[in-house]
């Protein structure tokens, strides 16, 4: 992956990161949306 592609998809996972909706995220669009993009927000905890 370049250089352009890495900034694209962190720029991407940084900003769906600050709109973590509240509650139980398991199920929601927004977790499933960043999973896409290679990011699983649970196995943060």
């Amino acid at each position: 992956m370049d250089d352009d592609k890495k900034d694209e998809v962190y720029g991407y996972i940084a900003r769906h990161l600050s709109q973590r909706p509240d509650g139980d995220i398991e199920d929601t669009d927004w977790r499933y949306s960043l999973m896409n993009w290679g990011h699983d927000p649970l196995k943060d905890n």
